[in-house]
């Protein structure tokens, strides 16, 4: 039984009887909406956010006297990491007592400067020059208090250092963050130089996952859409896609994930699984139901009288399904069955 269908050009309806379609077998399904995987299996490697590390440094010129935790280890905030001993300490605190005595003598004599020049006794240049060389003995002392602070003397040993007392020469110093040690390069007995690295503190959840997709794909990968690591409880969500195109074809998406369990290791190689947004403009067909025309993916939507070709875009598929996004209301019927006698109607042939 032979078939001719009058196509005029630009006119995309296919017109069908009802006993044409019977003969050609075409059978339709409807449309189902998809939030399906964007693409799965990208190589991604983990890594730690920058705002969740710290490094510990020597604040000071000094031999290493103890190391209280090691590589792996997790600390608290506050938790004594190692302990410092350098010489430098006490020449700090012996400063910083004769700055505490020469900022009390210069108060002391503005007070005094200011009782004589209300009897008229000085002129008042003196009580200026009183007051200037108060205001910069004040300076040199919170200058020595920032100092101490600095290396990590808490409030009551930098009072104490003011009046003279219980010099020491060794300081401890704090983990800044709860987490886990990454790196030591603390070991007893060692010299260590002003800003030396003692530790790398880092808190593990959550983590990034530095992937890499192909540009095609990452052409349709766009922030907030959801990401998880297969084999692990790590879920989470694109935050950044680049701009730029590696010698490989290949485009850096970054994505926060969870960490549950603690599974996930920094630098740790893994498959990411990059998902759909719901409520995007995506469905579930069946791949018989896509033909290709001019270089572009096609579907057939049923009409009123007959089908209608429909372009749409093919975000990735299996050996049965494929995710699509296309201009639908939802509601629409495709053709599966008796797709070719479409196409060759649409082409007119």
């Amino acid at each position: 039984m032979t078939f001719a269908w009058p196509v005029q050009a630009g006119d995309k309806l296919i017109s069908l009887t009802p006993a044409q379609r019977a003969a050609l077998r075409v059978s339709t399904t409807p449309l189902v909406a998809h939030a399906g995987a964007v693409t799965v299996g990208l190589p991604a490697r983990v890594t730690i956010p920058p705002t969740q590390e710290r490094l510990v440094a020597a604040p000071m010129a000094g031999i290493v006297s103890e190391v209280r935790v090691a590589a792996g280890d997790t600390v608290k905030t506050g938790q004594t990491l190692a302990v410092l001993r350098g010489e430098s300490l006490i020449g700090a605190q012996k400063d910083i007592a004769q700055a505490a005595v020469q900022a009390r003598l210069a108060q002391e004599s503005v007070h005094r400067d200011e009782a004589l020049f209300k009897e008229g006794i000085i002129p008042e240049s003196r009580l200026q020059n009183s007051r200037a060389n108060q205001a910069q003995a004040a300076a040199v002392l919170n200058e020595r208090r920032a100092w101490l602070r600095l290396i990590g003397l808490d409030q009551g040993a930098i009072k104490a250092a003011e009046r003279g007392e219980r010099l020491t020469d060794s300081i401890a110093l704090a983990s800044p963050i709860s987490g886990v040690v990454l790196e030591q390069g603390a070991v007893i007995g060692a010299r260590m130089d002003t800003a030396g690295m003692l530790f790398k503190v880092g808190r593990l959840d959550p983590l990034w996952l530095e992937i890499q997709a192909p540009a095609e794909m990452a052409a349709r990968v766009k922030t907030g859409q959801q990401v998880s690591v297969p084999g692990t409880d790590a879920t989470g969500q694109v935050i950044s896609v680049g701009r730029s195109v590696s010698e490989a074809q290949t485009v850096p998406i970054r994505a926060r994930v969870s960490n549950r369990g603690n599974l996930l290791r920094l630098n740790q190689s893994v498959s990411a699984r990059i998902e759909g947004v719901a409520g995007d403009k995506q469905w579930r067909v069946p791949v018989k139901a896509i033909v290709r025309q001019a270089g572009q993916n096609w579907v057939f939507v049923e009409r009123p009288g007959g089908f209608e070709p429909e372009q749409i875009k093919v975000l990735s598929q299996s050996a049965q399904w494929a995710a699509i996004d296309g201009r639908f209301s939802g509601e629409e019927q495709i053709a599966i069955e008796g797709v070719a006698a479409l196409k060759a109607a649409w082409q007119g042939e």
